[in-house]
């Protein structure tokens, strides 16, 4: 899901969490959001390629930006 569809999908209430969590391929973190299906839908660039930050800062404030007043952080031990 790249940044417009996110921008809609939470305009029209089919998104109910942003969730931040390890990438799995790389060194970093990852940006995925909640529908209301508990489905979970990762942020993409406009290619389709998961976006991958490696500041917990930056892909929290990124959610921020979308409108999601809160940003759940999962983190594996």
């Amino acid at each position: 899901m790249d940044h417009e569809e996110a921008l809609a999908a939470l305009r029209r209430g089919g998104l109910v969490e942003a969730v931040v969590m390890p990438a799995q391929d790389a060194n970093g973190w990852v940006l995925a959001f909640g529908d209301a299906e508990g489905k979970q839908h990762l942020y993409t660039d406009h290619t389709g390629t998961e976006k991958v930050y490696h500041d917990l800062d930056q892909a929290t404030a990124v959610a921020r930006g979308i409108g999601f007043r809160t940003v759940r952080v999962e983190e594996r031990f």
